[in-house]
């Protein structure tokens, strides 16, 4: 049960943290709103506290011991309950829909490396979450094309029919390599700089808005601005010398007017960086020096999420 407690506090912190962090290009922050019209920094926080209670459950099922070529239809079930809770939270606006997805397969992914009683690294969860997802996209984005279902298709469905753009379907079927390969080791070196979370947070953002397949992005503006466009502009903000100072937040700033302007909201970006500093937490909390050596005091939790970082 601790361990279930455990990984859902950090799933929930880590969906806070996300949306903290400010300021963020076209993205709801402390700050703005964003590119959004129908939601702020409180409609995240109401989301987020909805999907609190079960993110638990995600854990569990993995911790159960049920293999990844079962727990498919069980995260699901939970995750069309946190959808629901999460549109009752909001009036009806979509804030984590996509995090939700990704982030119960990482918990399931954490959830069932204690189960195997492996080391609990960024890669073990990503991996044991991927097996979940294996074969999805051909199973449900291939066959669009040959038996497209009676309902209206979604925006993700679209996109792949038009662009074979895969999201965040393909980013869990591959294991999640935007967050190992980039978001990651750039919060981890953003940390090691001195930075704060808040500012290794965009830092890590940056990187993973230039490695991911962002369907918001396209979704919100066109392929072709996605595709030629908007990597300029993400470019300007990964040339940012660390640490930020004044003058690169006002940069950040410009870019943020600029997208909200144009409407351009990385939404898909902010949900992998969600990811990220979950399964950097993830690490912090189940350190392998030797053996199996689990954390089972609640300061502990505390004192390796935050160290000497400014939270």
């Amino acid at each position: 049960m601790y361990y279930s407690v455990q990984l859902a506090q950090l799933a929930t912190a880590a969906c806070i943290q996300e949306v903290m962090a400010s300021p963020k290009p076209g993205l709801v922050d402390k700050y703005n709103s964003g590119a959004h019209k129908d939601m702020d920094f409180t409609t995240f926080l109401l989301s987020a506290s909805a999907l609190a209670p079960f993110w638990q459950r995600q854990a569990n099922v993995g911790l159960s011991g049920i293999s990844p070529q079962k727990a498919l239809p069980y995260l699901r079930e939970t995750g069309r309950t946190m959808e629901a809770a999460m549109l009752e939270a909001t009036n009806g606006i979509n804030t984590h829909k996509g995090l939700i997805f990704a982030l119960s397969l990482l918990l399931y992914g954490a959830g069932f490396a204690l189960h195997m009683k492996v080391p609990i690294t960024a890669q073990s969860c990503a991996n044991f979450a991927a097996q979940v997802v294996g074969g999805c996209c051909k199973k449900e984005l291939e066959s669009l094309r040959t038996s497209p279902p009676k309902r209206p298709l979604t925006h993700g469905e679209k996109l792949y029919l038009e662009y074979g753009l895969t999201g965040i379907r393909g980013e869990a079927e591959k294991g999640f390599p935007t967050v190992i390969n980039w978001g990651l080791p750039a919060l981890k070196h953003a940390l090691s700089f001195g930075m704060s979370m808040n500012d290794s947070c965009l830092y890590a953002l940056f990187r993973i808005m230039r490695h991911c397949e962002d369907t918001n992005v396209v979704s919100r503006s066109s392929y072709y601005f996605w595709a030629h466009i908007y990597p300029t502009y993400v470019d300007k903000l990964l040339r940012l010398p660390i640490p930020f100072s004044k003058r690169e937040k006002k940069i950040i700033e410009k870019i943020d007017e600029l997208f909200s302007e144009k409407g351009v909201s990385p939404g898909g970006a902010a949900d992998l960086l969600s990811c990220t500093v979950f399964l950097y937490w993830v690490e912090k909390c189940y350190p392998f020096s030797s053996g199996h050596k689990y954390l089972k005091s609640r300061g502990r939790l505390s004192e390796n999420l935050i160290g000497e970082e400014k939270f």
